[in-house]
């Protein structure tokens, strides 16, 4: 299931460059209703671009061309930043929504494949943390220099990362390592690994709600809760399908799981399965919209396809070619 390229490249921190771009606007900074789409992330189809979709017109506009491979997207925390990672030349890169340039870039490990926003970082923009699938660790990014810090030894293929912020302000970041069956704890205030916390087989996507962690994991069909204060796992509960994306409703108290043909809410609160509603295709990713109303999920056959939470009716599809995988939504 992992994307494994065979890149060789070592590991290099690089001072962040700043990429020439347009500064016509283009899209908005505070609209909320764009999903960019990583697209053509294959070795077959090594695409080089992220896609916005315009989801009020369903328009699909111009890619933005960021480097080889994009596999992964996060929003900076203020929302005025897209950040993307591309697997084939082993960078994070920034763009600017209200322009659609790439405005930083910056060198992390060898096959970054997640990326998450923590609080913290110069004048208070972040830190940004990059998961690294063939060079088993994370690299921080102060997204305030642009400067990567000391990458951080995890367990082994880490393939996705979120991050929880206690009420005290300790946050925590929780990294799925797909090859060690494990998830690994990062304390942020020391930027260190703690003790790897055994999941399910495969551990392929991961949440925050409602101060637990959610692992889905893709060699089990199963859904494995961790406290996010204790870090104990919790008892596993199984799915309907395997599972490859997550996003949870802005109320943190349903999480809807995408994976095989379909879509499944899981409330948080007791770990109730629902209903798997089907989709046309194999789902990828999915991002729900900032109202909670609508989840759009991406298909390997190259569309994306909404879904009304509310009712489960599945709308008609928006063509985008290649092989759709990461998606978010938000300004742009």
């Amino acid at each position: 299931m992992r994307r494994r390229w065979g890149v060789t490249l070592a590991l290099v921190v690089v001072v962040p460059l700043l990429a020439a771009c347009s500064t016509r606007p283009v899209g908005s900074a505070t609209a909320h209703d764009v999903a960019w789409v990583a697209t053509g992330a294959s070795v077959t189809l090594p695409g080089s671009d992220v896609t916005p979709v315009r989801l009020s017109r369903r328009h699909v506009e111009a890619k933005v061309a960021v480097g080889s491979l994009p596999s992964a997207l996060a929003y900076t925390a203020d929302g005025r930043g897209l950040l993307v990672v591309t697997q084939g030349d082993d960078r994070l890169h920034q763009i600017d929504p209200a322009t659609h340039g790439v405005v930083h870039s910056a060198g992390v490990g060898v096959e970054p494949d997640a990326v998450a926003v923590a609080p913290g970082g110069t004048r208070g923009r972040g830190i940004a943390l990059v998961a690294n699938l063939d060079s088993n660790d994370v690299t921080p990014v102060d997204l305030g220099t642009w400067r990567a810090g000391p990458p951080i030894p995890v367990g082994t293929e880490p393939v996705a990362i979120a991050v929880s912020t206690a009420a005290s302000g300790a946050a925590t970041a929780f990294v799925a390592d797909f090859g060690s069956n494990a998830v690994t704890p990062i304390d942020l205030s020391t930027m260190t690994a703690g003790a790897a916390i055994p999941v399910g087989p495969a551990p392929q996507t991961i949440a925050v709600a409602s101060g637990e962690v959610l692992v889905g994991n893709f060699g089990n069909r199963t859904l494995t809760p961790i406290n996010a204060a204790t870090l104990a796992p919790g008892r596993a509960v199984a799915l309907p399908l395997n599972p490859t994306g997550m996003a949870v409703l802005p109320s943190g108290a349903t999480v809807y799981v995408c994976g095989g043909s379909g879509v499944v809410a899981v409330a948080t609160f007791g770990l109730a399965v629902g209903t798997q509603v089907s989709l046309p295709a194999v789902a990828q990713g999915i991002a729900l919209t900032p109202d909670g109303t609508t989840a759009w999920v991406t298909q390997q056959t190259g569309s994306m396809v909404p879904v009304t939470l509310a009712t489960g009716a599945v709308g008609p599809p928006i063509r985008l070619g290649g092989h759709p995988s990461a998606i978010v939504i938000g300004a742009g």
